[in-house]
C-alpha cells in the first residue's frame, strides 16, 4: 500500500518537479569545446572549455582586435559545498564569484546580485550548434549588456 501511495504522489507531481536534477558541472557539458566569433566580427573572441571532470570545467578566452590581444580570461567552473560556481580571472584580476542558479534547455545562468557588473553571466547552446555568451547588468535594457555568438573553432 505504501508503494502505491508513493507511486501516486510521484505521478501527480508536475513534470518540472520530476525532471529537476541537482545542478552539477556535468550538466554544463554543452559548453565544452573551443569557440570563436564568426569571420568578419569587429573583434575576434576565442573561448575554450574543457569537458567536465572531477567536478571542474576549466575555461579560457582571448579577445583579439586589430591583430592584438585586448582581453584574456581564465575561469574555473566547479562544484563546491553543494553549489556550482563560476570564478573568472579577467586580465589578471579576479572578479566576483557567480553561482549557477538555473539550467534549462542548454542554457546556464550564473548570478551574483551583489556584483556591480555583470550581475549575470549566461551561456546558451543554440539550435544551430553555436554557443552564445551574455553578460547582464541591473536591468534587461542596460546598455552595458553584451552578447556574443560563437561557432565551433575551425568552422
Amino acid at each position: 500500500m505504501t508503494k502505491l501511495i508513493l507511486a501516486a504522489l510521484v505521478l501527480s507531481m508536475p513534470a518540472w518537479a520530476q525532471d529537476a536534477a541537482p545542478l552539477s558541472v556535468r550538466s554544463l557539458s554543452f559548453m565544452s569545446g573551443c569557440w570563436t566569433t564568426p569571420k568578419g566580427a569587429a573583434a575576434e573572441l576565442r573561448e575554450c572549455f574543457t569537458a567536465p571532470y572531477a567536478g571542474l570545467i576549466q575555461g579560457s578566452s582571448q579577445t583579439v582586435k586589430d591583430g592584438k590581444t585586448t582581453q584574456v580570461e581564465f575561469a574555473a567552473i566547479q562544484e563546491k559545498d553543494g553549489k556550482v560556481t563560476y570564478a573568472p580571472i579577467f586580465n589578471g584580476k579576479a572578479l566576483s564569484v557567480f553561482t549557477l542558479t538555473r539550467i534549462e534547455n542548454k542554457t546556464a545562468t550564473f548570478e551574483n546580485p551583489a556584483n556591480d557588473f555583470p550581475k549575470k553571466v549566461i551561456y546558451r547552446r543554440n539550435a544551430d550548434g553555436s554557443l552564445s555568451a551574455r553578460t547582464e547588468g541591473a536591468k534587461a535594457d542596460d546598455p552595458a549588456n553584451e552578447e556574443w555568438t560563437m561557432v565551433p573553432q575551425g568552422m
